[in-house]
């Protein structure tokens, strides 16, 4: 039956600009019709949903798989965890005899009955991601939507003869009605000396050398305590036996995450936070006591945090502060007492600091000096003192700081004034429904802190809160009024 909903209107072009979930999610959430197309713009956008993190291993490789997702399954999508459960034996075939022994520490929960419990390998999900990429495609074909894939790096998105202009590094100009971007976050804070013959700026796409150093049976030192760290602990696993590794972390807390461990049945906090607090610190008291009123009934540190983070998704922060610029004060405490990461590394890095194989050290990193068999790494202590710390080889984790920089989209719309950063958090500013302030365009990225006036509680770095967030902006095109949010 010939589709007559749209005959007076013209065709319309959307493109989205990314390559991982958020513009996955995007994908989903555009109301196209038959006649319309939509271009999908990522340097891999022919694997859509997986983006950096979750991208297909090397074969080969004895790493291959060793990375995983920092929360449980379910945590991450219901969806997924039904997937994963659906593949166990496949999955438990991919991962016999692999190092770390992954399946040995998902055993208790597959004994209870908990498959979706799990922290599967990252690349799992990647796969999932695009399937669902697959089906969401297949959806838009069979409405009659052109989808076309480019893949290409965006460069930048302008305004000219009525229509938006999406210039490319080698596809020449894509004209469109409408754009969501989708970005990664920025870049990790470069310190001196971490790109040398001892030293490398990034786990990713340096696995090789840092293994070289690794079966030499070198110091292994990584600045940052994150789930990056995590991650080179993950590859030294997977190529030592766990006695022979040399294992250091340098963190400005000189602590380990709490690890997210899930029970059945289960549970999550429900937090009573109240309204109206005047200021930041009111707020925070009380956020802290019902932290603590929680582990005093026995909620662990993945109930709480999934407790906080519905709540907040129910209950943006502006909700509770008369001042809505308070709020943006808030998120930095929860960032650091609701933390938490993948269980199964979690408890392996406690067991090693406990062994003596692995050590914490607190401090910041101030540099990195090479020298004829090694670095040394400068450090800053709590109470200021300098000391260093030898290394075999150097692994910057340390992430986003002062200095680092997004991709060249989002770089040309903050030039433009038509996003902003946050002078508190120093993440990014959009308007409701994340439009910018180039009517037609829209953003949403890790590094996103305030939609509107909403602040994000807690990190975007969630699969869940991304997804949500795209959810709530709706479809495409339909307002093109700037509603830019202004810090």
């Amino acid at each position: 039956m010939q589709d007559t909903s749209r005959v007076s209107q013209p065709a319309r072009t959307h493109i989205v600009i990314g390559n991982g979930i958020t513009a996955l999610a995007f994908v989903e959430q555009c109301a196209l019709s038959r006649g319309d197309t939509l271009i999908v713009l990522g340097e891999r956008a022919r694997q859509l949903g997986r983006g950096a993190a979750y991208a297909k291993g090397e074969a080969g490789t004895p790493w291959r798989y060793a990375y995983l997702l920092n929360s449980p399954a379910d945590d991450i999508d219901p969806v997924f965890a039904g997937w994963l459960q659906a593949r166990w034996p496949d999955i438990t075939q991919t991962m016999t005899g692999r190092a770390p022994r992954w399946l040995d520490a998902a055993g208790p929960l597959v004994a209870a009955g908990d498959i979706q419990g799990v922290n599967a390998p990252r690349e799992f999900y990647g796969d999932f991601m695009e399937e669902q990429a697959e089906v969401a495609f297949a959806a838009l074909a069979e409405a009659g939507v052109t989808v076309r894939i480019v893949e290409d790096m965006g460069i930048s998105v302008s305004r000219a003869d009525g229509r938006l202009v999406v210039e490319t590094a080698a596809s020449g100009p894509l004209h469109a009605d409408s754009v969501d971007i989708a970005p990664g976050g920025p870049s990790t804070l470069r310190i001196d000396g971490d790109d040398g013959a001892f030293a490398v700026p990034a786990v990713f796409g340096h696995e090789h050398q840092i293994a070289e150093h690794i079966r030499a049976g070198r110091e292994i030192v990584c600045i940052g305590g994150n789930a990056a760290m995590l991650d080179v602990l993950r590859l030294c696993q997977s190529l030592l036996p766990e006695d022979e590794i040399k294992f250091t972390a340098i963190a400005p807390d000189g602590e380990i995450p709490e690890p997210l461990i899930p029970r059945l049945p289960r549970r999550i906090t429900k937090p009573e936070l109240g309204t109206g607090h005047a200021t930041a610190e009111s707020l925070l008291d009380t956020i802290e006591a019902e932290i603590s009123r929680a582990r005093a009934e026995g909620d662990e540190q993945r109930e709480i945090r999934a407790g906080f983070r519905a709540h907040f998704l129910a209950h943006p922060l502006h909700l509770h502060l008369s001042d809505p610029e308070e709020a943006k004060r808030v998120p930095a405490h929860l960032r650091f007492w609701l933390r938490g990461g993948t269980r199964d590394t979690i408890l392996d890095m406690r067991r090693l600091v406990d062994g003596g194989t692995a050590r914490m050290v607190q401090g910041f990193v101030t540099g990195i000096a090479h020298g004829d068999d090694g670095a040394t790494v400068l450090v800053r202590g709590p109470n200021g003192d300098e000391h260093e710390v030898a290394a075999g080889f150097v692994v910057n984790c340390a992430g986003a700081g002062p200095g680092s920089v997004f991709d060249p989209v989002t770089e040309d719309l903050l030039e433009q004034g038509h996003i902003t950063r946050c002078p508190v958090s120093k993440g990014l500013t959009v308007g409701p429904g994340c439009r910018t302030g180039l009517p037609g365009v829209r953003h949403l990225s890790p590094a996103t802190t305030v939609i509107g006036e909403e602040v994000m509680a807690m990190p975007l770095y969630d699969a869940h809160m991304l997804r949500t967030y795209v959810e709530r902006a709706g479809s495409p095109g339909a307002d093109h009024e700037s509603a830019h949010g202004k810090p």
